[in-house]
């Protein structure tokens, strides 16, 4: 956060009749400083400056004792006010000091503040909170994603349940079908947002989140940003509206259960490899990449992956809608290809990127 936002947020507290009440404490605290010192610089070795300080802790009601009254004016006709007007305005200011933190803390928790940080990750509807924990945890798996900070936009629950909290995840309350509130989520400034189905056991849910990403992609057009945007989707049939409302990335879970309990009984052991893969939290995982490596043979990638001291695996081209895995060494890269490869790192091909084209040039 710079300094100008710091600046913003400080400004809760400095109301204009706050600022009225800060500059009268230190009116009083130069005047009757000065009076002090008039009243006492006859009797005891003070300065004018010492004589300021001796009101301001005074007024604190701090008392270091360094300093005190020792006539009869100083004691009853200075000391006096000076105590009384001090527990009065720094009483008031520690109340409104502490009114303003319990005010932000409420709000905060009730999801009623508007986030005002940026490259974070909006995370649409609850679900669940094991749901969203899980999601949570394997956002947080991943290196580039571990740091980024997270907000949650839903109106069905009212305060972010405490696990939550302790994962600092972030609140906004209210629908995501409301662009208002996703500008209160700061989404022009977010990394991407995930659109949970709101009840997973209910396929209207796709509606709902179909008009989330439309709303999306309208302010994306409106304001002329890129949000990359996933949607969850309960029913298959469904996934057209998705590609209409023209989302970066859809899941359907329906069939996928019954289609992995085939290969597990075909291929026992199937399902701990495909959930190894899915998995931030171990092993490699797979990556979809650009690639600068125009015109070159799929094999010579491969063969420089292999030779490579990074472990990587290239599987497959995407080319356009379609996934060519395991596909013929003879193929050649395109332009706006992308690979398909397994790998422990996101950022791990471009090692091997950089070889191949060093040893090219070399030739």
């Amino acid at each position: 956060m710079n300094i100008f936002r710091v600046i913003a947020r400080l400004k809760i507290l400095f109301k204009k009749d706050r600022i009225i009440v800060i500059l009268i404490a230190l009116l009083l605290n130069i005047i009757l400083g000065l009076l002090f010192y008039l009243t006492e610089k006859n009797v005891q070795d003070i300065s004018i400056t010492d004589a300021i300080w001796w009101a301001m802790v005074t007024m604190a009601t701090v008392g270091y004792g360094d300093f005190y009254a020792q006539t009869w004016i100083g004691r009853f006709f200075i000391s006096y006010p000076c105590m009384l007007l001090g527990i009065g305005i720094f009483g008031y200011l520690i109340g409104v000091i502490t009114n303003t933190i319990i005010d932000f803390a409420f709000k905060n928790r009730r999801g009623l503040m508007d986030i005002e940080f940026e490259s974070h990750i909006v995370i649409c509807n609850f679900p669940g909170e094991k749901k969203v924990l899980n999601i949570v945890k394997e956002l947080k798996a991943a290196p580039e994603y571990s740091r980024k900070k997270l907000v949650l936009v839903a109106e069905n629950v009212e305060e972010l349940p405490e696990k939550l909290k302790n994962g600092k995840i972030y609140f906004v309350h209210g629908s995501p079908t409301d662009e208002n509130i996703l500008f209160k989520a700061n989404i022009l400034h977010c990394e991407g947002v995930i659109i949970l189905a709101e009840d997973p056991t209910e396929s209207r849910s796709d509606e709902r989140t179909f008009v989330i990403g439309s709303l999306i992609e309208m302010i994306e057009k409106e304001h002329n940003k890129s949000i990359k945007t996933i949607t969850e989707i309960i029913a298959s049939d469904n996934i057209k509206n998705m590609i209409r409302a023209d989302v970066d990335g859809y899941i359907s879970e329906d069939g996928m259960a019954g289609r992995l309990l085939v290969q597990e009984f075909i291929n026992p052991g199937i399902n701990r490899v495909i959930s190894q893969v899915i998995s931030n939290s171990i092993g490699s995982q797979f990556y979809i990449h650009d690639t600068i490596l125009i015109n070159y043979k799929i094999r010579d990638v491969q063969i420089a992956a292999l030779e490579h001291d990074i472990n990587l695996q290239v599987i497959g081209l995407s080319r356009g809608k379609e996934n060519i895995l395991n596909p013929s060494k003879n193929i050649t890269i395109l332009k706006d290809d992308k690979l398909i490869v397994l790998a422990e790192k996101a950022d791990d091909l471009k090692s091997i990127e950089a070889e191949l084209l060093k040893n090219k040039r070399r030739d």
